[in-house]
């Protein structure tokens, strides 16, 4: 007996010890219940070595070399990110083994995560070459291939899943595109025809009893017409200024470090993860949005990929945006919205957290990469994955239904 407690002890003071002998590293973490972010030291998990950012199931480089960051390298930014992805990726997969149950997290292989990666992805040549179009503000997931056999000996190339994560440039917000109506503008749309409709109601009033009631006008008929029209004129002058006003509520610059936003790490792990179902190199509304989900999960937060001081001024995407559903949420271009989370995220407050995750999950067998749309593909898929995951199939159902009604379906 005593010789079992001997032995048990020694493992707990080796396994202590252990713990303790963890390098520690500044990591960018965000604040319980809060999107703010500040930076404090966390020990790595899972190293294998004593010197780099390589460990059993990440290994983290810079650009397109293969070697492992050195933890003395001079660049204190680069180490930050390091340790701040190596970090944020080692929770993500203990999310996705411990809470998701997820056998494919667990028998990934080593994943190669580059940082400072400006090259566009290949699928038959891994790195494009370093004259085309350079990358910046963005991370992606790659998957596992390798250059044809008719490519030269000294260029070929293999490699397995891969993440890579973009350096931030700053780019003028208007070379962005048009963001869509400013708040001011949308404030104002709101208040146009009930403003409108209320003078005309007045109006139509005057003439009643200009015409019925001449004891009672109090101003000539030409005045009440002067008076309506010009409000009618102003309301178009203040909403066609309105859109002069986008400065106030835009920053004039963008810029994204995507490597020190820990729910992109999140996001970019959920598509490996998903990948034996949903392919990584289509960005598709639903594929987007199911990595969107489990990042929000993950992270806890009602509103992810927020701001990080310094580093990223990306606008947050918001898991009960109230949003409608259009057809136009079906198109490619509108993968980074955030209107398939705030469905998903709906599913959850219908189902509750643990049964909705488990459906969410196994809907993933039932969607086909490049064709499933939201409307079609993903509902269904849901209400299939619902019927082998959910306790009460039936009921569980008919809430659905009733959850899709809601978003506009």
């Amino acid at each position: 007996m005593k010789t079992g407690i001997l032995i048990i002890s020694f493992i707990l003071f080796i396994q202590k010890t252990s713990a303790n002998d963890l390098p520690s590293f500044n990591v960018l973490v965000r604040q319980d219940k809060s999107n703010r972010t500040y930076i404090t030291s966390k020990k790595l998990e899972n190293l294998k070595s004593d010197h780099s950012f390589e460990g059993d199931y990440f290994k983290i480089v810079e650009g397109k070399t293969n070697d492992p960051i050195d933890f003395k390298n001079p660049d204190e930014e680069l180490i930050l990110k390091a340790a701040t992805v190596y970090y944020h990726l080692n929770e993500a997969r203990r999310f996705w083994i411990n809470d998701i149950k997820s056998t494919t997290a667990e028998k990934l292989p080593q994943i190669t995560v580059r940082l400072n990666i400006r090259n566009q992805f290949d699928e038959q040549g891994h790195f494009a070459n370093d004259n085309r179009t350079p990358q910046f503000n963005n991370a992606l997931s790659v998957p596992h291939g390798e250059t044809p056999h008719w490519v030269p000996e000294g260029r070929r190339d293999k490699w397995n899943k891969e993440i890579w994560f973009r350096p931030k440039k700053y780019i003028l917000t208007k070379d962005l595109g048009s963001p869509g109506p400013n708040p001011l503008t949308v404030g104002i749309r709101a208040l146009k025809n009930p403003l409108i409709n209320y003078f005309q109601g007045q109006f139509n009033n005057q003439i009643v009893e200009y015409f019925f009631y001449p004891a009672y006008v109090s101003r000539p008929l030409y005045e009440e017409v002067i008076r309506y029209a010009g409000t009618y004129a102003l309301m178009n002058v203040i909403l066609s200024g309105s859109k002069y006003a986008d400065s106030l509520f835009l920053e004039k610059y963008y810029y994204l470090e995507t490597a020190l936003v820990p729910e992109i790490a999140f996001h970019e792990y959920a598509h490996i993860v998903l990948s034996e179902n949903l392919e990584m190199s289509h960005s598709t509304p639903v594929n987007e949005g199911i990595a969107d989900y489990f990042a929000a999960v993950q992270s806890k937060r009602r509103k992810v990929y927020a701001k990080v001081s310094g580093h990223s001024n990306a606008a947050p995407k918001d898991t009960r945006e109230k949003k409608k559903y259009s057809h136009w949420d079906e198109a490619n271009r509108n993968a980074t919205s955030d209107f398939t989370l705030s469905v998903l995220w709906d599913v959850r407050e219908t189902l509750g957290d643990e049964v909705s995750d488990q459906v969410i999950y196994e809907s993933r067998k039932f969607l086909k990469t490049e064709s499933s749309t939201i409307s079609e593909g993903l509902l269904r898929a849901l209400l299939k994955a619902c019927e082998i995951k959910c306790k009460s199939p039936r009921r569980d159902k008919l809430k659905l239904y009733e959850t899709f009604m809601w978003k506009g379906f």
